[in-house]
């Protein structure tokens, strides 16, 4: 053990699952494949949803304190997590529900190590923008510190 270790990923198989789900079809199909790796590893999934925002910090919005919203948005997150309980009913799986302002890969990566979860789960992506600005698969794969598990 090296001295100062705190957290070591991976060491005894995964501690938890980060997946950002936005609602489209990959991270439907993200969510789908995390929950199945959760429930058979006896892990806790982090469902993650992220109001994009330009500036480089990250806000997380803690289930009472919607207020900072702007209505759209406080309205997008509630009906994203209705969607998401309703596919993981019935799963089997432990889940928690995290919605956060801010750049997605950041937001996903600061999530995981906050909480030491040692993978996260994305969908591909499908945008023709992403390939001017980079998709979150990629930028995940370049700046992540921990697996990266994109779901086609």
């Amino acid at each position: 053990m090296i001295l100062g270790l705190v957290f070591e990923i991976g060491t005894d198989g995964i501690s938890g699952l980060v997946v950002g789900f936005d609602g489209s079809d990959p991270s439907c199909d993200a969510l789908a494949f995390s929950a199945g790796v959760a429930r058979r590893n006896q892990v806790r999934l982090t469902v993650v949803y992220v109001v994009e925002s330009t500036g480089s910090a990250v806000t997380t919005l803690a289930p009472g304190a919607v207020g900072a919203l702007l209505a759209e948005e406080q309205a997008a997150v509630e009906a994203t997590r209705a969607d998401i309980e309703r596919e993981l009913t019935g799963r089997d799986v432990a889940w928690d529900f995290v919605a956060a302002r801010g750049d997605p890969a950041t937001v996903l990566e600061q999530i995981a190590d906050e909480r030491r979860i040692d993978v996260i789960v994305v969908g591909r992506s499908r945008s023709r923008l992403h390939r001017r600005i980079g998709s979150i698969p990629s930028r995940l794969m370049r700046t992540a510190q921990r697996p990266i598990a994109v779901v086609p």
